[in-house]
């Protein structure tokens, strides 16, 4: 278990500045996650398009994924001057209020890294995570692993498409996807593999 408390005042202005680069996304308040790292002193919060950290009162280290708009209401509702969270496996507590998150405990040295996305990820920001040298633990606990795979069903679909239409001209669905794949490396100087 691991206790954290915040001044709400300051809590209030990050998560407001917060809302402020989020708004950029359609359907942000569905969809959006918010990693926040408990460390010694301070918890840093990590989502598409920021990082931002805060001084808070700490009993442990931990690492949590929780809903955007579950957090933006936990800290807008607050009355009080502290908002005291409580985090135990797999749930976080405020007040009388519990919800289910994602959770790591750090009892080893191993520490799950953020995992840093555009404010509107593309499915291509999604597949470069996979070359970045993320973990599949840290690929999986962020909740992107699953859009990976998409990423990738999404390049065969479109590859496919583009192929039929262009099957006309006599370019083959292998000579187009060499082509792709080219430019993409190219753009992204990565060496990706389908």
């Amino acid at each position: 278990m691991v206790i954290f408390e915040l001044d709400v005042k300051q809590a209030k202005k990050v998560f407001s500045e917060i809302q402020k680069t989020l708004k950029a996304a359609k359907y942000w308040k569905l969809t959006t996650r918010i990693e926040i790292t408990v460390l010694d002193g301070a918890i840093q919060l990590v989502g598409p398009g920021f990082v931002r950290n805060l001084d808070a009162l700490t009993t442990g280290s931990c690492k949590l994924v929780v809903s955007a708009l579950q957090w933006f209401d936990f800290i807008q509702s607050s009355q009080e001057k502290l908002l005291k969270v409580v985090v135990t496996e797999g749930e976080a507590m405020v007040g009388r209020v519990s919800v289910r998150v994602n959770t790591t405990f750090f009892e080893t040295d191993k520490i799950l890294r953020s995992i840093q996305l555009p404010v509107n990820p593309k499915a291509i920001d999604y597949w470069k995570l996979e070359y970045q040298g993320y973990t599949p633990d840290e690929l999986q606990f962020n909740g992107v692993d699953s859009k990976i795979i998409e990423a990738k069903k999404d390049f065969e679909e479109s590859i496919r498409l583009a192929a039929m239409n262009l099957s006309q001209f006599r370019i083959s669905k292998k000579e187009l996807k060499e082509m792709v794949l080219k430019r993409i490396r190219e753009r992204e100087k990565i060496d990706f593999q389908v």
